[in-house]
């Protein structure tokens, strides 16, 4: 025993009711920093301000529009959206969209721009206009019209007219944590009279904004009770196992002080959370639990083989202190590897974890030992008939570990082979369950529209005012052709449907001429007129931008994963340098495609952070164990778990998503805990 520790025990041994203090303020001082943690729900913290696709993102958002979408779908309970009552309601929800905190533009079918000719000069009005004229006239021009124009049928309303949508587009402070509560607090206050009034309607609440409110409540929501049923759990199964009060007792202030401190660290420091970094503390109360129990059944187990509480502490410190720091340090190295995560949220998970873990480790070694000074020698009887049914257990794995190794190292091979079944991709859609607004609305959206994924195209000509080229508009539309072939999408928006209505409209709308105009000039006289009759708030700024090169075409698709929408702009990239000689290519943008693409990075990342962590941990054992074959067991060992789960999960799932991926540096270096307790010392049965 090195003189060091020696030192330590005799220290602890006459100042324990000091070091009891010192630590508990100390403590007690960290936790009063989660007063200042702050927490953001925005899913733009879940890319890396360095990200390509959400920098190309808000490149488009400089040239159309920045995208904070709250959606409210309308879905009435007879499935017909025209007649009186359903319609009024549209322009009531239209006319208090304006309203909403941060609004900017809101787009329904009460506001659409219906365009007509009279005599040879373009009328522009809203279709439903006021309620008041909503008569049986009215109520057919406005189903007609709403069922028939491409660029509203399919989007707003939906094709069987059972239901609509309205957005509402709004710019966002980005220093305002709570905007999106702010906006979601608000909108549910304005629906719920008009809920009550319109009972027979069902109002849906989706979008960007409400993604992000939901997002953080699922996380609050799953925390609370999981850290909540982890607590109940640990109580009663320390009651059962150690028997002794004043050892829970003490093992729950371990866990308490191992979270609070980690979490005020992060208060101190004045960092930003996001909703993941929730799942930080049930992962803590995980590691510190085991690392007191071993110190607590130790410390039993002398006791009960008759030393005094000095000698017995001082031998389960000395049994434990090496095996439980190796196996904290390499647990922290396993979680620190979500630091090659594409996604600034998971380094915080990891980060924080691994904190948690060496504080938990400290507390064990600490507060613990200083506690057990404190309280009374117990009197908990020993278990003979666990702890011989655990002795027969080790022996006979001992006379037969040959035939164990044989078979589950042949079953091992066969689950692992497994693996190759798993798909790298990940369905964010179902991160919610139908207690959430979003996943009510986004299951509405599937229902009635059939789509959910929103792709945004950057049509690009190159040049100045290049949209009013004939060629231009004609491979705009070619492409949009092309994307509505395709068996994914649902509905495409593009300026073309506006400029073939507005050339039929000025030849007394006559239907031979909902077509293109072949003249420069037309194309460019069509748009100035249409806008000059626009309201405010209606304009083109979110379809063409400032200098009239580019303009924006939106696809909307089926529900998919994230390697599907990755292979769908594939697809549409290769169309377009094949195709679009006069179109200059690039990637879809929007919420969903950054998501695709970081999925993509994130779960390869990981897996590639997981592989440097196991080389890691297995140089940290060789080190520890001074043994070059246990520090390669102990390779196999972490290995080994790993493989079986992934491989089971092949058998049955089949899909490894960032949460799965994320689960594999959570368990590294746990698992050597067995091997690194059996070369530290003599550890006991359980009492």
């Amino acid at each position: 025993m090195s003189f060091a520790f020696e030192a330590y025990i005799d220290w602890m041994s006459r100042h324990y009711r000091s070091a009891t203090l010192v630590i508990v303020v100390l403590f007690i001082g960290l936790a009063t920093g989660m007063t200042g943690l702050s927490v953001t729900n925005d899913m733009r913290a879940y890319f890396s301000s360095d990200n390509p696709q959400l920098l190309a993102f808000e490149r488009v958002e400089e040239i159309v529009d920045r995208q904070a979408l709250l959606a409210l779908i309308i879905v009435p309970d007879d499935g017909d959206i025209f007649d009186r009552e359903t319609l009024t309601l549209i322009y009531e929800l239209t006319e208090g969209g304006w309203q909403i905190p941060y609004s900017r533009r809101v787009a329904s079918l009460a506001n659409y721009q219906y365009t007509r000719a009279v005599d040879d000069e373009l009328f522009v009005t809203d279709l439903i206009g006021s309620p008041d004229d909503l008569d049986d006239e009215r109520i057919e021009l406005i189903r007609r019209v709403a069922l028939s124009e491409p660029d509203i049928v399919g989007a707003s309303v939906a094709a069987s007219g059972s239901a609509t949508g309205i957005q509402i587009r709004m710019t966002l402070p980005d220093k305002k944590l709570d905007a999106n509560n702010e906006v979601m607090a608000w909108v549910v206050d304005f629906l719920a009279p008009l809920r009550e009034r319109y009972a027979d309607v069902n109002i849906h609440i989706g979008g960007t904004v409400a993604g992000d409110v939901d997002l953080g409540r699922a996380v609050a929501r799953d925390v609370s009770e999981l850290v909540s049923l982890s607590y109940i759990v640990i109580v009663v199964g320390l009651i059962v196992l150690l028997r002794h009060a004043l050892g829970t007792a003490a093992t729950l202030l371990i866990i308490t002080f191992a979270i609070s401190g980690t979490m005020g660290i992060y208060g101190w420091l004045g960092l930003v959370l996001e909703a993941v970094s929730g799942f930080a503390p049930s992962i803590i109360m995980t590691i510190a639990v085991a690392d007191s129990v071993h110190v607590m059944t130790s410390y039993y187990h002398e006791v009960n083989a008759g030393k005094e509480k000095f000698e017995a502490i001082r031998e389960a410190l000395r049994v434990n202190l090496k095996p439980v720091f190796v196996t904290s340090i390499t647990t922290a190295v396993g979680v620190l590897m979500l630091n090659f995560s594409d996604s600034p949220p998971y380094h915080d998970l990891g980060n924080l974890v691994a904190i948690g873990v060496m504080l938990a480790w400290f507390l064990s070694m600490s507060l613990l030992p200083a506690l057990l000074m404190w309280f009374p020698v117990p009197n908990v009887s020993r278990s003979t008939w666990l702890a011989s049914r655990i002795v027969e257990l080790g022996e006979w794995v001992i006379r037969n570990w040959r035939p164990l190794f044989i078979g589950f190292g042949t079953a091992g091979l066969v689950i692992a082979s497994f693996i190759p079944r798993n798909e790298l991709t990940e369905d964010w859609n179902n991160y919610f369950d139908e207690t959430f607004e979003v996943r009510r609305a986004s299951n509405a959206l599937r229902e009635h529209f059939g789509s959910l994924h929103s792709l945004r195209y950057i049509i690009d000509s190159g040049t100045e005012h290049g949209i009013d080229d004939p060629n231009y508009i004609a491979q705009v539309q070619s492409f949009a052709d092309w994307l509505r072939e395709q068996p994914e999408v649902k509905h495409v928006a593009v300026i073309t449907d506006l400029l073939k209505r507005l050339n039929m409209n000025l030849h007394d709308d006559d239907p031979d001429w909902r077509k293109l105009p072949d003249e420069r000039g037309m194309v460019a006289q069509y748009l100035l007129l249409y806008e000059m009759f626009l309201p405010l708030g209606q304009g083109l700024e979110d379809t063409i931008n400032v200098d009239r090169s580019a303009t924006q075409l939106t696809a909307s698709l089926s529900h998919s994963d994230s390697e599907g929408l990755l292979a769908f702009d594939r697809r549409a990239q290769t169309w377009l340098v094949e195709h679009a000689p006069n179109i200059q290519p690039a990637e879809a943008t929007g919420i969903d495609m950054i998501f695709a693409h970081m999925n993509h990075r994130n779960i390869r990342d990981l897996l590639r952070g997981v592989a440097i962590g196991i080389v890691g941990i297995a140089l940290l054992l060789i080190f520890a164990l001074q043994s070059v074959r246990l520090g390669l067991l102990s390779l196999m060992t972490n290995l080994a778990p790993a493989t079986l789960a992934y491989g089971t999960w092949g058998l049955l799932v089949g899909q490894i998503d960032i949460s799965a991926s994320v689960v594999m540096c959570m368990s590294l270096g746990i698992v050597v805990e067995g091997l690194e307790l059996g070369a530290g010392g003599t550890q006991p049965a359980l009492d």
